[in-house]
Formats: C-alpha cells, sequence, structure tokens
C-alpha cells in the first residue's frame, strides 16, 4: 500500500511529522518543572489547561476540518511549531520569565489547541480520503506505522541528554514546520 498508493504515503510522512504535537507536550512539562518546581498545583493547572483547550477547540476546528482537513493539520501543527520556537527563545534569552509560573499553563492551553486541530484533520483526511472498505486499511495500516515510528522515537528522550529540554523542543517544532508544509501539499480530499 505504501509502495504503490503515492497519495497514501504523503499522508503518513505527514503524519510522521505531525506527531511532534504529542511528542512535545511531556517536554514542557519537564521545562516547567526545571523552572519553577514540582508543585503538585501546577499539575493540575496543567490537566485543567489540556482539557479546557480540548473543550473549547473541538467545535471550531470541526467547523473548519470538514471544508479542508489537510489545511486544519497545518494550521495546527504550525501553532504547536510556533509556540515551540517562541519557547526555545523565551527559555533561553528571557531569564524573567522562565520562572514565570502562569507561562507553563498557558504555553499547555495553547498546545493542547494546537493537538486536537492536528487530531481531528488527520482523523478528518484519512476518513475523506478513501472510500468504501479502503477507510478500514487506511486507518488500520497508519495506525500501525505510527504505532511503530512511536516506538522507535522513544529514544527521543535519550536526546535530553545531548540537548536541553527547551532544544528538544525546538527540534520538534522544526519537525512541525516541516509537517505543516507536508499537510499543506496534500491534495484536497473533501467531497463539494
Amino acid at each position: 500500500m505504501l509502495k504503490t498508493e503515492k497519495h497514501f504515503r504523503d499522508f503518513i510522512i505527514a503524519r510522521t511529522l505531525l506527531l511532534c504535537t504529542a511528542l512535545s507536550a511531556p517536554f514542557y512539562v519537564v521545562l516547567a518543572q526545571e523552572h519553577v518546581g514540582k508543585e503538585a498545583y501546577l499539575l493540575g493547572l496543567f490537566i485543567i489547561a489540556k482539557g479546557l483547550a480540548s473543550i473549547l477547540s473541538s467545535p471550531i476546528w470541526g467547523r473548519y476540518a470538514d471544508k479542508s482537513s489537510k489545511n486544519i493539520m497545518a494550521v495546527a501543527v504550525l501553532i504547536a511549531s510556533v509556540l515551540g520556537i517562541f519557547i526555545f527563545f523565551t527559555i533561553s534569552y528571557f531569564d524573567a520569565l522562565q520562572s514565570a509560573k502562569w507561562l507553563y499553563p498557558v504555553v499547555l492551553f495553547i498546545l493542547g489547541i494546537a493537538h486536537q486541530g492536528v487530531r481531528l484533520g488527520r482523523k478528518t483526511y484519512v476518513i475523506d480520503m478513501a472510500t468504501g472498505n479502503e477507510r478500514t486499511s487506511y486507518v488500520s495500516v497508519s495506525n500501525t506505522i505510527i504505532g511503530i515510528i512511536l516506538l522507535l522515537v522513544g529514544g527521543l528522550s535519550a536526546l535530553v541528554s545531548l540537548l536541553s529540554v527547551e532544544g528538544v523542543i525546538l527540534l520538534l517544532s522544526v519537525f512541525g514546520l516541516a509537517g505543516a508544509y507536508k499537510s499543506y501539499k496534500l491534495p484536497n480530499v473533501e467531497q463539494t
């Protein structure tokens, strides 16, 4: 399927690059722990921020996903990537903001909004891309490949020993920028 169907292969490549939205969240939490401590209430704020992001953004993303799911993926991952680049420079060059306790829940809220857009966009895209029984094949092959990639990328946490946490976030953001481009270049699949 990957060898013979270029469209599906391009979607898998884009989806792989879009993983940055999911993979970066734990690094933001570690970054917060490094700069503001490990106080229990922060975890609660992070959970509330992610929950609110999901509740508030899903209807908005859903409205636009039916018009262009590829653009939703591109815009959502672009938001996450710009956020990561912003955080890298903020942590690297603005000492006063490093310890701002409000910063990290806000960042996770924005990341949560972006991640919801990526999830909804990719689900809508793969369903609209296929017809009939192809849908089951596309979804199962896509999920299997992404599962294997996630296992391989599990070593990403080893990068923290080589790079700073904010460096890993920056690297994931660069992958996200590539994912935004790749998503934008996918053909439209929505039925008019």
